[in-house]
This record gives structure tokens, sequence and C-alpha cells, in this order.
């Protein structure tokens, strides 16, 4: 929740509890008890002491994380204090869980702090467990550490002062840490190891999507390991919660995120899922952030219909809008540079089935503004719906396409199977149509299953592994890790949204602040394998070059590919091709221009 900057303040302050000077904020900012803490602190420490603190008045307002730090030494001590307004506190613990927190920073009991707080023991107990989930730990020791660390610590203490000499603080403030000396006492804490931050993952392991399920498992990981090589995030390494997930299966996908949700990873991630409307409300209940990277216009549309509930998830991807308007510009572009001689001015676009399953969320090609730019560039555009009552297999829709010779043929199907069903049964016969896909060729599945016959296709991808040196980077270590080449697509996708979590991690001050890690999310552009990510937009989803901004550093390119000599070579758009159109082996009008031509 965002708070107003003139409720923060740093000032200074001197022995007696007086203000000195301001920086920051408006003084009457200042609570009086946090005044009279800092007065303390400057007249009894010494000047390395620095405090850290929860001040919490009585109104829901005056919540305050607190540091001071005490300058100088005897008479002329002084301590600078700065205080942030917490409407959400550290780790999501509520003012009681601070208030538990504190006395178990003490060692107290479960019944000495319900004697205090008033509160029945098992109350208590409840409070304990909530705390130590949210820490990530499994034993008190661990949370008390946290909290004298994190400066979790309440002030006024709760319960009274009593005790709370076993921290620092409590000896500071009562001025017997006063000044360095020969030690008169020990205070031995076990190593704290920081409890790792959990990337958690609906991924398709079984099924359909199974290919490119594995290919996001294994980039997550790849992502993960060489993050931890590095030491992790601030000391923190990173682990995975995997989860497989029927995509096709809305109870499936419904169990899954939920229970991803109860275990309290630090970050949610998926791929594509047709029941994406139920993966969204599980998950902006949680409040965990969420990279998701299914491309539907209808989830930009859930976002910007309800932004405070939904701030928290960010698409990563560009969304399906932009196939079918991108299909038409690279058509338009092929025949008006004389690459391709077209057999009519006709287009034609299958529908994948998926998108026209109205019990999932629904997929939008951008068909409207696609009709609406072939009819600016002399074209007619058709639109071909797949297993309808005269239509019921994908060898069906090859021999409607073969029959009616459109010049293009654009298959909106995502699934490696259904357009390799179709490419076997065209190839067949073929008419004089260019064949374009979008996504599946990105799968290595594909190739593998059609061999020679996807030479020469057309594909496009509105997020794609590009050919630069950071991709070919990311390449040669996936392929030296699992011993196989990734696709081109969300292979390259699930990496960087570990890439995505970890940055944001780095530059919050508290990684597992999830508010303030979704800010940081928000706001950053970050370059992947894939492309830039930048979310500051009302439906925080990822920019498209060039059908959403002409600034290629912060978006993703559209990538238009060609299976050429049985590689994927990169098409358009430029700057990142780097290959030139070569006509498909069964376009006979274009073949026998080139022959009359040469």
């Amino acid at each position: 929740m965002k708070h107003d900057d003139h409720d923060d303040f740093a000032v200074l302050v001197g022995a007696r509890g007086s203000i000195t000077s301001v920086e920051a904020g408006r003084p009457d900012a200042v609570p009086d008890g946090v005044l009279e803490a800092a007065g303390r602190l400057a007249a009894t420490g010494h000047g390395d002491t620095q405090a850290r603190f929860v001040w919490v008045g009585d109104a829901a307002s005056e919540r305050y994380l607190v540091t001071v730090d005490v300058h100088g030494s005897g008479p002329r001590r002084t301590a600078d204090v700065s205080g942030r307004q917490a409407f959400q506190l550290p780790f999501g613990i509520t003012v009681r869980e601070l208030d538990v927190l504190s006395l178990v920073a003490i060692g107290a009991t479960n019944t000495e702090i319900a004697g205090r707080l008033f509160l029945s023991t098992r109350t208590v107990t409840t409070h304990v467990d909530r705390i130590m989930r949210k820490l990530g730990v499994s034993h008190r020791t661990s949370a008390a550490v946290i909290a004298a660390e994190e400066g979790l610590i309440r002030l006024p203490f709760p319960g009274g002062e009593d005790g709370f000499d076993a921290l620092r603080l409590g000896r500071q403030l009562s001025g017997r840490d006063a000044a360095p000396g020969p030690a008169t006492e020990v205070i031995s804490w076990p190593r704290l190891t920081r409890t790792p931050l959990v990337v958690g993952a609906a991924l398709p392991l079984r099924g359909w999507a199974a290919a490119d399920g594995i290919e996001m498992a294994r980039a997550t990981q790849l992502a993960v390991e060489e993050i931890n090589a590095r030491g992790g995030i601030d000391g923190r390494l990173l682990s995975m919660e995997i989860m497989d997930v029927d995509i096709m299966d809305v109870d499936s996908v419904r169990r899954t995120f939920t229970e991803l949700t109860e275990r309290d990873v630090d970050v949610i991630t998926s791929g594509y899922v047709p029941y994406q409307d139920v993966a969204h409300d599980i998950v902006a209940d949680s409040g965990i952030p969420y990279l998701h990277a299914a491309t539907m216009a209808a989830m930009e549309r859930r976002v910007l219909d309800d932004p405070v509930r939904h701030a928290r998830i960010f698409q990563v991807c560009p969304s399906d809008r932009h196939y079918a308007p991108r299909f038409v510009e690279e058509m338009t572009a092929l025949r008006d540079r004389g690459e391709w001689v077209p057999s009519s001015d006709r287009l034609a676009v299958v529908m994948s089935p998926w998108a026209m399953d109205l019990q999932a969320s629904p997929t939008d090609l951008g068909v409207a503004e696609a009709a609406r730019l072939a009819e600016r560039h002399g074209w007619a555009l058709e639109l071909v719906q797949p297993m309808d009552h005269s239509i019921t297999t994908w060898a069906g829709v090859a021999e409607r396409i073969v029959h009616s010779e459109p010049a293009a043929v654009m298959l909106g199907h995502y699934l490696v199977d259904g357009t390799a069903a179709f490419l076997e049964a065209f190839h067949r016969a073929p008419s004089d149509t260019l064949v374009y896909s979008i996504y599946a060729p990105s799968v290595p599945a594909f190739r593998e299953q059609l061999g020679a016959r996807a030479e020469g296709l057309l594909w496009a991808t509105v997020t794609g592994t590009y050919s630069d040196p950071l991709a070919r980077a990311f390449v040669a270590k996936y392929t030296s890790r699992f011993g196989v080449k990734p696709g081109r697509s969300h292979a390259g996708i699930a990496y960087d949204r570990v890439r995505l979590a970890a940055s944001a991690w780095s530059q919050v001050a508290n990684p597992r602040d999830r508010g303030a890690v979704a800010i940081e999310l928000r706001h950053s552009a970050v370059r992947g394998v894939n492309g830039a990510y930048w979310f500051d937009n009302d439906s925080q989803t990822a920019l498209s070059y060039t059908n959403r901004t002409m600034d290629p550093s912060l978006a993703q390119a559209h990538l238009v590919f060609q299976i050429q000599d049985g590689r994927q070579r990169i098409l358009s758009p430029t700057p990142y091709a780097d290959t030139v159109f070569r006509p498909q082996p069964w376009l006979t009008r274009t073949a026998g221009t080139r022959l009359a031509a040469s």
C-alpha cells in the first residue's frame, strides 16, 4: 500500500530527546516515544551505536520502521533518526504477531507470553506457528535471530520492559550497553542460515504440452543453479517447487495453483494455461507475485478491470491479439517487396479449437484488427474455425485450404500435434498457399515429428529467443547442462522469469516483502534472452516490438522465423533478422516468376 512521503521523517535528535534539525518530513510526524527512545540512545550510547525497531503507537497510522544512528562522544552525542511509515509490516506479520515475536526474541515461553499479553496459551501457540511460517523457519531460535537482525522488535516493549535486557536494544535503552570495554557477558547466537527464496512453478510435465513443460522446468532449474552459484540473493539461496498441471483440466489447474499458494512460495510462475482466469483468481487472493506466460488479451483486460486485485500479476509476454495483424503485415511486406507472388488476394486465419472453447479463457488472435488491416492493404481475410460441424479433423482443415487456395493461411494453433497434422495432410497435395504458423514450431518435438516436411515453414511468436550473443550463451549453457538444445520460445522465457524475480529480490530491502517486490517488478526494465521486460503499463503486460512500441529496449520482438535447411532462422523484424525469405517449395507462381526472371 502506498504511503505519503510527508509521513516519513529523517531528523537529528540530541541527548535530551529534542529535534535539532530536520532532513526530511515534518517534525510533528515524529512520535514522542520515538524521540524519547532516540534521546536515551544518544545519552547512553557511543559513536558506533545503531538500533532498529518498529514503533507502534495508539493510532493505526502510527506504525514506523525506525533506524537510529548515534554519532559523536560525551555530551556532544546526537542521533540520526529516520522513520518510514509501515502500513504493512515486514514478512506480512501483524501487530499482534510483532508483539509475540518480540517476546520470543527474549526467550519467553508461550505460557509466559500469554501471561504478559493477556492471551490464552493456545492463541499464542497459533501466533508462533504463523510467525515461523511467514519467516520461513522451523525453530523459535531462528525466529528470534531474524527478529533481532531485521529490527522486528516492538517499541514500546510489549508487556513491559522486564526481560528485554536480553536484547542489545534493551541494554542500549537502559544504558547497560553504554560504552565499549571489557566484555562482561557473551551472547551466543546460533549462526543463521537464511531460508531459501522459493520459485513456485505450475508446468505441464505430462500430456499434450509435456515437451514444453519439461523445457520450462529445465530452464527454471538452470537459472536457479546459476544464481545460487553466485551466492544467491543477499545470502539467500533459491529453491524450486515445480508442480505438474494438466493445463486442459480446470480441476487440475485449480488444485495445482491452490497448493502452490498454500506452500507459501515467494513467486509463482507458469507457462500457458487455457483456464488462466482460474489461476488469476487463486493467485490474486494469495498476494504472491505471479509471472505468467499466457498470451491472452483476456488477461490484460482482467488486470485493467481490477488493477488493485491484480496488482501483483504480470504477463511476461505480449498478448495473442498481435498474431493475426502481424501475419497480415508480413504477407504484405513479402508481396510488396516482390519476394512472393500471391495466388489471390485472399488470406485465411485458422482459429485454434482452444480459442473456440468458451469454457476456457478466450483466445484473441486479433482477427478483427487484422481484417481492417487486410482491407487497407488490398486483402480479403477469411476466418476458418476447425472442429465445427463441417470440419472434424485437422486433415479436414487442410482439405478446405487446398480446395479454396487462399494466398496464405495462418494456423492459429499453439500445440504441436494439431499443427503437424495439418501440415502432413496439406503436403499430400499442396495448393499454391503460403503456410504460416504460430508458436508450435518453437518446440523441438515439432521438427523431430515432421523432419523435412517442416522445411520452408514460416512461423511467428510474440515471445521468442533471439539469436544474439546473450541468447547464444543461454543456448550453450542449456545444451551443456541437459544434453539437448532448447526450443525458441518458452525455454527462454522460463529462464528469464527466474531472473526477473531475482532482479526484484535483489533491489528491495526485504525480498519477502511481496508488495515491495511487485512494485520493483513493475517499474524495472530487465533484458533477457527473449528480449526486454517492462511492465509499467495499465495491464502489467510485456510490450511488443514493433506492435506496441518502436523502442526495442523496453519490449520483446514479435519474431517471424523460417525453417531453412533444418534450422530456425529469423526473418523479421530488423535488427534481429538473420536471413531472407526463401519461397516455400510448393509455391508454384513464385517459383515460376523467379525462373522467368532468371
